[in-house]
């Protein structure tokens, strides 16, 4: 039997991009006074990316960074040694970690696509 999904996190993650959206696309349009189509379109590029990035840090692309950074505190700053003696043992670790956690990402590359939609329509009507 497959264990259910929590939608929870994937919900407030998508309102929370949804308002980050809207934020980018209010400081564009009302704001700076630039044209709407501009304004949806930042917004489509930054939450793109910010799903991007999630979603490579998440794949462990920044991992030898933290334990790198880890292993230097670790000899400088304390007494005791570092639990993980390797970089293996380390990336198993929190790749064990990963797996229990939600993928937000997913629901910030959604509303990401929302506004890929909103500039594609917002091109078409200026281009009528």
């Amino acid at each position: 039997m497959k264990p259910k999904i929590d939608l929870k996190p994937y919900i407030i993650a998508g309102i929370i991009s949804l308002l980050v959206g809207t934020f980018v696309f209010i400081l564009f349009f009302l704001i700076l006074k630039w044209a709407a189509l501009d304004g949806v379109g930042f917004a489509t590029i930054i939450l793109f990316s910010l799903a991007g990035f999630m979603w490579v840090t998440r794949e462990g692309f920044f991992d030898i960074f933290a334990y790198g950074f880890r292993q230097l505190g670790s000899s400088i700053f304390s007494k005791k040694p570092n639990e993980y003696n390797d970089y293996g043992t380390y990336k198993e670790y929190k790749f064990e970690i990963r797996k229990k956690r939600a993928k937000y990402y997913i629901s910030i590359a959604i509303v990401g696509c929302l506004f890929l939609i909103a500039t594609i329509v917002l091109f078409i009507i200026y281009r009528l």
